[in-house]
């Protein structure tokens, strides 16, 4: 074969290449961006529409050591720090562990999956909110995120 003949096919191969590479790159459609969620935006009105007014467990009667949650949070970092403090149920795990959703016990009562938690079989007590039915998923999600994202105020 020549080389001019050799060249021709060279150059054949290359340009077939590149087209086939071109298609190789970044997605066209991005991934969404998640946004962020704060503790007084997301999470506070979470909790006081699911667990604090009316019939909920965390109301204006609430029993001792629980969280009241049916105000309008004027100081909502008394509030996050009262969520970082040791749980009633379960002593040896703050209810919130910046960070680590799978050391905070509120995730655990939220998702109703007690596995591998210290509290005897039935001790956990039930899957919260108690009363009504389980958050949604994206909302789970939400306050997932929020602690591994630090559980920060803002």
């Amino acid at each position: 074969m020549s080389h001019m003949k050799l060249g021709a096919h060279w150059g054949v191969v290359m340009a077939g290449a590149l087209a086939l590479l071109g298609g190789c790159g970044e997605d066209a459609t991005p991934e969404p961006e998640v946004a962020r969620p704060t503790f007084t935006k997301d999470v506070v009105p979470l909790f006081q529409a699911s667990c604090g007014f009316g019939s909920g467990c965390h109301g204006t009667a609430y029993p001792a050591g629980y969280v009241p949650l049916s105000t309008n949070v004027a100081d909502a970092a008394a509030l996050l720090e009262r969520l970082k403090e040791a749980s009633v149920r379960e002593p040896s795990l703050p209810r919130v562990k910046p960070g680590e959703p799978a050391g905070s016990f509120l995730l655990h009562k939220v998702k109703g999956d007690y596995t591998g938690l210290p509290c005897a079989p039935g001790a956990c007590g039930e899957r919260m909110p108690q009363r009504s039915a389980p958050l949604p998923e994206a909302d789970i999600a939400m306050l997932e995120r929020w602690i591994q994202q630090g559980a920060v105020l803002e």
